[in-house]
């Protein structure tokens, strides 16, 4: 892929309004300074003597942000553009995710979250490098959930988690990642069966989506059989058509520690995937690093 073609995919892939209405806010002071709060940006602009130059041009985002001069603009436009420009929605919205974290996520700690998800290669979560779009990507496999955790645990957990990433991303990038998806068995791994695991599941989907809108740049599930692309072909006639896009279901070996199919590496490159991804547990070494926070091979 050529320079000016990687890009232009990071940009897109870093757009507010990547497959949502976009925004107009342009020619603004606020666009420049999006990783500070309103009240900052409103300050800055007094004092440079800049006030014939709009704080925010859209009007319904300059609205909205009002409401919080103290959340930094690049989560109020997340939030903003995940609720198609609706203030009274995207209030809602981020007002039961400052809940949540006041309820939840501030009283979580990394202790609780490591028992939950595991530790280092042994965790159900792990940072890995970047797609080839230039987002952070993130590895999952549920065949290391273990047995007796419940659903609100684990989304509580997984919650925590991003907002770990999301932390880490700094305050010039907006967060957006990749999910590869592994389905393959591990072994050493509890690898309970699905029907075991549709609670964690329809919670992770709950807890993402109302509490990280548009940080998902893509989900990459492999191998994922034909009877599930069939079911999936039903259930995206359900799904708004930009979230669906976000998919990609790719079939291969469902064999223990198989590689993935071959059109997985149109998303990612090999270098960028943690030494042994998919390999036993057995054969591992645990990666010396916090958390699950893993540098690439």
């Amino acid at each position: 892929m050529k320079a000016g073609s990687r890009d232009r995919q990071r940009r897109e892939s870093n757009s507010w309004s990547w497959g949502k209405k976009p925004i107009s806010y342009k020619n603004c002071f606020g666009t420049s300074m999006v990783w500070f709060t309103p009240r900052i940006i409103s300050l800055v602009q007094g004092y440079a003597g800049l006030d014939d130059i709009p704080l925010i041009e859209n009007e319904q985002l300059q609205r909205f942000a009002e409401h919080y001069p103290d959340i930094d603009l690049r989560t109020l436009i997340r939030f903003f553009v995940a609720r198609d420009q609706n203030i009274k929605k995207a209030k809602n919205m981020l007002d039961n995710y400052l809940q949540f974290k006041r309820e939840k996520l501030s009283k979580f700690t990394e202790a609780k979250a490591q028992q939950i998800l595991g530790v280092g290669q042994r965790s159900v979560l792990m940072e890995m490098g970047k797609a080839k779009d230039g987002t952070t990507l993130i590895l999952f496999r549920g065949c290391l959930i273990k047995e007796g955790i419940s659903a609100e645990e684990f989304g509580t957990a997984m919650a925590w988690f991003m907002e770990q990433l999301v932390k880490k991303t700094g305050p010039y990038t907006p967060p957006r990642f990749t999910i590869a998806g592994a389905t393959n068995g591990i072994n050493g791994a509890p690898n309970l069966p699905a029907g075991k695991l549709m609670g964690i599941f329809k919670m992770i989907s709950t807890v993402l989506g109302d509490n990280f809108p548009e940080t998902c740049q893509k989900v990459i599930v492999f191998p994922f059989p034909m009877v599930g692309r069939i079911f999936w072909g039903l259930a995206k006639l359900f799904i708004d058509p930009k979230t669906a896009q976000k998919f990609e279901f790719l079939s291969g070996s469902t064999k223990r520690h198989a590689e993935p199919h071959r059109d997985f590496w149109k998303w990612v490159s090999q270098d960028q995937c943690v030494k042994g991804w998919l390999g036993p547990l057995e054969e591992r070494k645990e990666a010396q690093v916090p958390c699950w926070f893993a540098s690439s091979a």
